[in-house]
């Protein structure tokens, strides 16, 4: 990785990296879905655990360099172009795109109608007035993980209906299936 890339990759930037980091260790060998590029930070993030792959996409180039990860594919495009089924092959879907609460409204909508059974975790519900809106406006269970994630808010939708979070006292579990979260024992990753 480029010297340049490797500060705005290691720097500590709060904890929503490494809960993404977390959630990439929960399961093995699975697909994971990152909307909204950037530099990168979010793909290499999912792509921690290496036995799953990260697709990484972006509406144009803004990333300055390849971050030499093997397990990330990046693409440019509109991802709501994709298929249906390219959509449902994912348990997890990171979105963090421009904050207009536009764009999120539509591809909530797109998850909705297709039947997506997975989880989307959102960044920055409360960075702003649309993305506060946007995320009050969502009816499906949810859960405001801000706490874990960046300052200006994380949340988890639960598409599958079946995720949990038990709260004792600082420690939480969720459970699905086969997911096993235990948020309040996140560890930085090293």
């Amino acid at each position: 990785m480029p010297e340049g890339d490797r500060h705005f990759f290691l720097a500590n930037r709060g904890e929503h990296y490494r809960l993404l980091a977390y959630f990439s260790m929960i399961k093995n060998n699975s697909q994971y879905l990152d909307i909204g590029t950037l530099r990168g930070a979010s793909a290499v993030a999912l792509a921690y655990n290496r036995s799953n792959k990260v697709i990484s996409y972006d509406i144009s180039n803004n990333r300055i360099t390849s971050v030499g990860i093997p397990n990330v594919e990046f693409r440019i495009g509109d991802v709501l172009e994709e298929s249906n089924s390219f959509f449902k092959s994912f348990p997890l879907i990171s979105l963090d795109v421009d904050h207009s609460g536009a764009f999120e409204k539509k591809f909530m909508k797109r998850m909705k109608d297709i039947g997506f059974s997975g989880l989307l975790l959102l960044d920055d519900i409360n960075l702003n007035e649309p993305m506060r809106k946007f995320w009050n406006s969502i009816k499906l269970t949810k859960y405001d993980l801000t706490g874990f994630g960046h300052h200006s808010g994380t949340g988890l939708v639960d598409f599958t209906g079946k995720f949990k979070i038990y709260h004792s006292g600082s420690y939480s579990i969720a459970l699905e299936r086969n997911w096993k979260v235990a948020t309040g024992v996140i560890k930085p990753v090293q």
